[in-house]
């Protein structure tokens, strides 16, 4: 029921959905949270490439995957670090960056697939 679908606000809503898009292979879902630059659009354009690259089999368990949140951790009032996996490959973790830009909460892959961990 899509009207009871409360649309994401804080930090961690925004970046729940965002991964849960991401698992359920719902890239243009996705998209609306992803801060807006060449650099992350190129990093999200590969990334979907490499995902969708998946075995069948493996996708669908990421669909059936929960969101494990290792940490999170604030920087300043407007990033926000979040640490997660999920139940299906639990040893990978990913660290991804929520910052606030014009009063709103957005992925910024850049942090994520740079190396300054």
């Amino acid at each position: 029921n899509d009207k009871a679908k409360k649309t994401p606000v804080t930090d961690v809503e925004v970046a729940t959905a965002f991964i849960r898009n991401l698992l359920h292979n719902n890239f243009a879902e996705a998209e609306q949270y992803l801060l807006k630059d060449e650099t992350n659009d190129q990093i999200f354009e590969r990334f979907k490439k490499q995902y969708s690259e998946k075995d069948k089999a493996i996708l669908e368990k990421y669909k059936d995957a929960d969101i494990i949140v290792n940490n999170i951790s604030y920087v300043t009032d407007s990033v926000c670090i979040f640490n997660y996996s999920n139940s299906y490959s639990r040893a990978d973790k990913t660290i991804l960056k929520v910052v606030r830009v014009d009063g709103k909460w957005l992925i910024d892959l850049k942090y994520t697939f740079s190396g300054n961990l």
